[in-house]
């Protein structure tokens, strides 16, 4: 049987069939069959046998929907074993929800890039997870296979340099905005219905509404725009920053909106007022990222050009936790898509950390400093643009200014 692996590693097969538990596992044919079902003339034609990774999660999956329990208190979940035989027990992250350590997306299973090379903007996972988009400086969609990471197309989506693209809650729309300030809408079989032009200034992030029927976008002219998906018309803007606006975010279930600007501001918004609601004062350089975390929707978190990323709590309206470790400044962050206390970051230097909020000592007067859980220095040569975990979160992709796109996956048991 070719060797596997369901944790994100792999191991070199024999080529000799496909099959087992796994998530991962390389092959040397086509199909199940490997070289071992090949003529033995094969191998003697001068070139090498390409093995390419694999990542198949269904027999993995299939496990865990057969297998799982209701949870009671007291019980003890799925654990694992640190030995090279477990790797065929490894489930998916939704097995490990009290232990986000498992999930850490650590091991590089694949570095793509396209014959001509650009830097990569945005790097989106289509909300099937079948599909990674990225977004280039030179305007162009790329599609890569989120099994095999193989190329798949490419278009010109823009004339100029993607900076945002986003899919809205109910998956059947993708906006994407431009160095021009122009906002597309796209359907999933990427055919454009409608162009619009949103702002004078390069857009640098935008949020859909929980509802989808609106959606925000950050400019570099210093404005926040709320605008009517249907219609494409604006009904709101927010000015208050002093500076470009760098990033925003929609609270995943709430009227309430986040941005951070180049004037090291974090300001919170009520979008039916247009109001600000509180302004955070914690960064010392520019914001370049604020996110809220997806499945709960209580904490915040931000990134600046101080090196640091802090972690904000709505619901005590403060400060939690300073996550420190990077050498220079952090480019981007993501939120794990199961583990709530899971962060990973990005930094313009090019590594990568990984963070666990729940590894947390600190008392209700002082903000605690949280050291990376994992940390890969050079992931990418120059700075990682964007980053984002597959939908069922064993998959991390980065998109950086070296023009490759990376997968990173669970390392083996």
């Amino acid at each position: 049987m070719a060797g596997y692996n369901t944790g994100g590693g792999y191991l070199p097969g024999d080529g000799s069939g496909g099959g087992g538990g796994g998530h991962i596992f390389q092959f040397a044919g086509m199909g199940g069959g490997g070289a071992g079902d090949m003529p033995d003339g094969y191998r003697g034609r001068g070139r090498p046998l390409h093995r390419r990774p694999v990542t198949d999660y269904g027999s993995s999956v299939a496990k865990f929907v057969m297998t799982r329990t209701m949870g009671w208190r007291g019980m003890g979940g799925n654990q694992m074993r640190p030995a090279a035989p477990w790797v065929i027990d490894l489930l998916p992250p939704a097995a490990y929800v009290d232990n986000p350590a498992m999930s850490l997306c650590t091991k590089h299973a694949h570095a793509s890039l396209n014959k001509i090379k650009h830097p990569i903007n945005v790097v989106k996972w289509t909300p099937e997870g079948r599909r990674l988009l990225t977004g280039s400086s030179s305007g162009e969609f790329t599609l890569w296979n989120g099994m095999g990471f193989n190329f798949e197309t490419i278009m010109q989506a823009h004339d100029c340099a993607i900076r945002v693209a986003q899919y809205s809650h109910g998956d059947d729309w993708l906006l994407s905005g431009d160095q021009d300030g122009i906002i597309k809408y796209w359907q999933p079989n990427f055919n454009n219905v409608k162009v619009l032009q949103a702002h004078t200034e390069p857009i640098r992030d935008l949020s859909f509404a929980p509802t989808d029927a609106k959606f925000v976008t950050a400019s570099d002219d210093g404005t926040l725009r709320i605008w009517n998906f249907n219609e494409g018309t604006m009904e709101r803007s927010l000015s208050g920053h002093g500076w470009d606006v760098k990033s925003v975010d929609w609270h995943p279930t709430k009227g309430l909106i986040v941005s951070g600007s180049k004037d090291h501001l974090v300001k919170l918004w009520d979008p039916r007022s247009a109001r600000c609601l509180t302004t955070l004062h914690g960064h010392k350089n520019t914001i370049t990222k604020s996110k809220f975390q997806p499945t709960r929707g209580d904490l915040l978190a931000t990134s600046a050009r101080d090196q640091t990323c802090r972690i904000f709590d709505l619901r005590a309206m403060k400060d939690f936790a300073i996550l420190r470790g990077h050498e220079k400044d952090i480019s981007t962050l993501a939120w794990h898509p199961v583990h709530p206390s899971l962060i990973s970051t990005g930094g313009s230097d090019g590594a990568l950390n990984h963070y666990l909020l729940d590894e947390i000592f600190s008392d209700a007067y002082s903000t605690t400093v949280i050291h990376p859980a994992h940390s890969i220095p050079y992931a990418h040569e120059f700075a990682i643009w964007s980053m984002e975990y597959h939908p069922m979160g064993h998959i991390l992709c980065t998109g950086s200014n070296d023009r490759i796109t990376r997968f990173w996956v669970r390392p083996r048991p």
